[in-house]
């Protein structure tokens, strides 16, 4: 009985050796827990720059206001934040670069709205993202939509253009930064309500937009309420309407299209977003930063002198809009994809 109590207890107990080797496979377990968390609560990393893909050609309003920001930010980081230009698509390229980056919080977009929305809901683009693919972040700027001819141009009000266009069918010729953005639902809604046709030329992005008013290539543009303060105070342009319930404080004395007949409000909001499944610390610190920077005197005044219009979301603010918006467009872009809206 003896010897089989002593086998027993032999089994029972592993010998020293291994138990030396549990208790270190234990030990470097337990450091490597201890390490990643601090690792992640260490966000962001000294010098690891934040690259921040903005897809839309520089010289835009969303390159103007996004690198406004971008030294702001880069104090409340700690770390450099590094503005990539990646335009094509009408935003497509870059959101969906977006999408499918680590989240780790070193990879954000500069995206807008409602073109983002819009890009997932005609689902012939095949986008490669939709909402649930996005943190929203913060929202920085939702700037009114404005309708601009060139300076020297002979149409002095929204009503001109209007006549025109029900003068000459088809013969107008009017930009937007691409099919589906703002800009192209608030001229097809202009058409509608005054049964009238323009031809309507798609461009990539605002910056486009703008070479081509001012170079003649086009007579009118739908444009961001800070791009046309920006033209109309340098003289290379007239804001004949703002697309929005009230009058600008950038833009004195230029009417809402709805006092003069026209029932559209549109416009552009911009704003951060991360990929999908970022770990919540590195949600709150970048959150944080953001919200410091964006509603900081600095950077208040500086978009005051920029005509950029600031209106900070926090991440759940934000979800709350874009779910919001995408519920209002989803009935217009399934007309126009369904060929019910003339283009």
């Amino acid at each position: 009985m003896a010897r089989r109590s002593d086998w027993t207890a032999r089994c029972a107990s592993p010998p020293p050796e291994r138990e030396f080797a549990m208790l270190l496979r234990l030990l470097l377990l337990t450091v490597l827990v201890l390490g990643s968390g601090a690792a992640r609560a260490a966000f962001p990393e000294a010098g690891r720059p934040v690259t921040v893909i903005l897809p839309y050609p520089p010289g835009g309003g969303s390159d103007l206001s996004a690198r406004a920001l971008a030294p702001v930010l880069e104090r409340e980081l700690g770390t450099p934040v590094v503005i990539v230009n990646r335009p094509g698509a009408n935003s497509q390229i870059g959101m969906a670069q977006t999408a499918r980056a680590r989240p780790d919080g070193y990879t954000l977009a500069y995206g807008l709205w409602p073109s983002t929305i819009t890009l997932y809901l005609d689902a012939a683009r095949n986008a490669g993202f939709t909402r649930d693919s996005f943190t929203p972040l913060a929202m920085h700027v939702i700037d009114p939509g404005t309708i601009i001819v060139r300076s020297d141009s002979p149409y002095r009000s929204l009503g001109d253009l209007i006549a025109a266009a029900r003068a000459r069918p088809g013969d107008l010729r009017v930009s937007d930064p691409g099919i589906l953005s703002w800009e192209h639902l608030a001229s097809l809604t202009l058409q509608k309500q005054h049964g009238i046709r323009v031809n309507q030329i798609h461009y990539q992005g605002s910056a486009q937009e703008l070479v081509a008013l001012l170079g003649g290539e086009i007579e009118v543009a739908l444009v961001a309420g800070g791009t046309a303060m920006t033209q109309t105070r340098a003289g290379t342009a007239r804001t004949l309407a703002v697309l929005d319930a009230a009058e600008s404080p950038f833009l004195p004395g230029v009417p809402t299209a709805a006092s003069l007949g026209t029932r559209i409000v549109a416009g552009s909001a911009r704003g951060f977003v991360a990929p999908a499944g970022l770990p919540p610390e590195v949600e709150a610190a970048l959150a944080q930063a953001l919200e410091r920077a964006i509603t900081g005197a600095e950077h208040r005044q500086k978009m005051q002198e920029l005509g950029l219009p600031i209106r900070f979301l926090g991440p759940a603010a934000f979800r709350d809009y874009w779910a919001a918006e995408e519920a209002a467009l989803a009935p217009l872009v399934r007309e126009v994809l369904d060929g019910k809206a003339a283009d």
